[in-house]
């Protein structure tokens, strides 16, 4: 036998090491598993916890880079080029070995309900810090769950009460562990414990029950709120797109001789695009969108392009939500603006609103971060690009404003398909807003305000170029959209509250 597998409890704790690792592996990254979520913390919290504190925060470090860097291969396409990926997962790594780091310090200084707030206190409180990052909420944990009962709390706390349950979770079955499995008093009778002991397990079986409880309760009321939902009125919306996407435009674009040979591409594009919108018009649709950036149009050409644009509004009827490249002139010293043009079917140019978040190498202009709100008999619409939706702060405008329909033009890339369209559709249950989200390399994605799908295209096994379908009309209010992100500013405020009764040794009056 390998001298770590001997009979200390130091040693059998890397057997609990080796069942983390593989879990984290499918617990972590753009292919994830709910259920190893739940059960890699478990196991790794263990482990550091039965290992001197440096060492075993360290070894779970190392786990954690290697872990990110494979895990989250490809999630950043071709805007970072190697070895920037790898130093990007090295420090997601380490972030997420900090939340081992601070239970492994505090938590054996206090005991009972606090000590098993320690850990989800302080995973929520670096998923938070880290979404003010160029990342925005890339790593949350709450995205590897697809249980649309537990996403209804993201209603309330946003994504921050789903990390925290999971993180939790793994506390308390911890603080359970050590109490019937690992501690010698476990072993003895009944009869040979001290009432201090017995109080001690009387402790420990209220924080299971309080766990327990909360989960339930949040299980019900996410049952509830879905059970509930009456049948909304809808509006026909259609998604579009054409044989070319911002890619396909972009190699031509490299390899033009002239300016002239790129907007001659670009109008080929352009019809192309509004031929396709006319038909899901006269199909019946009173919404049309396409993919982000599908469309260039080079600045000399933007009066040309939108007059068309007006006339096919105007004569069908119908609100376009366009996705722009717009190109400005090579001397002009500008940038290239990503953004969606929407225009009425009055035939006027409503709104316009451009990407606020660019993706970390991504060339353009940045806009100001204010969503454009667009009237519609059908209610309430507005409109963000791709990126933006990894960003909360930023897509609550669209829950305080009352937003019915968000529209979120959207180009991604096979590795990150699946886990980008999930997201967007969490932001569309944490604001009550039904979400319209046309996707080239990707997943057009079309659900309600409670998050349940209407319409899922992929990209990479459809041959088809017009998704039609319905959408409600009606947005449901939230406590997130209007208080925001208490509950992460309050892990926070939690977290320096156990600092303090650790640094005190205070105990809790269960004690």
């Amino acid at each position: 036998m390998l001298p770590f597998f001997g009979r200390s409890r130091e040693s059998r704790s890397f057997l609990w090491l080796l069942a983390a690792a593989p879990l984290m592996f499918v617990a972590t990254g753009l292919w994830s598993l709910p259920a190893a979520a739940w059960l890699a913390p478990m196991f790794l919290l263990r482990f550091v916890r039965d290992q001197p504190t440096w060492r075993g925060c360290v070894i779970a470090a190392l786990l954690l880079i290697v872990v990110s860097c494979a895990a989250w291969q490809g999630a950043t396409g071709r805007f970072l080029q190697a070895p920037l990926p790898y130093v990007v997962g090295a420090a997601l790594g380490l972030v997420a070995a900090l939340p081992y780091l601070i239970d492994r310090l505090l938590s054996p200084r206090l005991s009972g309900l606090a000590a098993t707030l320690v850990f989800p206190a302080s995973a929520v409180v670096v998923e938070f810090a880290a979404s003010f990052g160029p990342f925005g909420t890339w790593s949350s944990a709450a995205y590897t769950q697809q249980n649309l009962a537990l996403l209804q709390l993201t209603s309330v706390t946003g994504i921050w009460g789903v990390s925290f349950l999971l993180y939790w979770t793994a506390s308390v079955a911890n603080a359970a562990w050590e109490e019937w499995a690992m501690s010698p008093e476990a072993q003895m009778s009944p009869e040979a414990r001290t009432s201090s002991e017995a109080r001690i397990s009387l402790r420990v079986r209220w924080t299971v029950g309080l766990w327990a409880g909360l989960l339930a309760a949040v299980l019900m009321f996410g049952g509830a709120r879905l059970a509930l939902d009456a049948p909304p009125d809808t509006v026909p919306v259609a998604t579009v797109t054409g044989t070319h996407d911002a890619s396909s435009f972009w190699g031509v674009h490299r390899q033009a001789e002239s300016r002239g040979a790129v907007r001659d591409s670009a109008r080929a594009i352009q019809r192309d695009y509004l031929q396709r919108a006319r038909r899901a018009a006269q199909a019946g649709a009173r919404l049309v969108s396409w993919p982000e950036a599908a469309v260039p149009v080079p600045h000399e050409d933007t009066a040309a392009f939108l007059s068309k644009a007006r006339r096919l509004a105007r004569g069908q009827e119908v609100y376009l939500a366009m996705a722009l490249n717009a190109l400005p002139r090579p001397d002009a010293g500008k940038k290239l603006e990503n953004k969606v043009v929407w225009v009425g079917p009055s035939g006027t140019v409503r709104k316009e609103g451009l990407k606020a978040h660019l993706v970390p190498g991504e060339p353009g202009q940045d806009g100001s971060g204010t969503l454009p709100i667009v009237s519609a008999p059908a209610g309430t619409w507005s409109s963000a690009v791709c990126y933006d939706l990894d960003f909360p702060a930023l897509i609550r405008q669209a829950g305080r404003q009352n937003v019915d329909l968000l529209v979120a033009p959207s180009n991604d890339w096979a590795a990150i398909a699946e886990r980008h369209a999930h997201m967007a559709r969490i932001r569309a249950i944490e604001n009550g807003t039904a979400l319209l989200r046309p996707t080239s390399n990707g997943l057009t994605l079309a659900t309600g305000p409670l998050g349940r799908t209407h319409g899922r295209v992929n990209h990479f096994t459809s041959q088809e170029h017009l998704q039609m379908t319905r959408l409600p009309t009606e947005s449901k209010s939230t406590v997130y959209a209007t208080f925001g992100d208490v509950f992460g500013w309050g892990c926070g405020l939690g977290l320096l509250m156990l600092i303090a009764g650790a640094f005190f040794q205070l105990r809790l009056p269960l004690d």
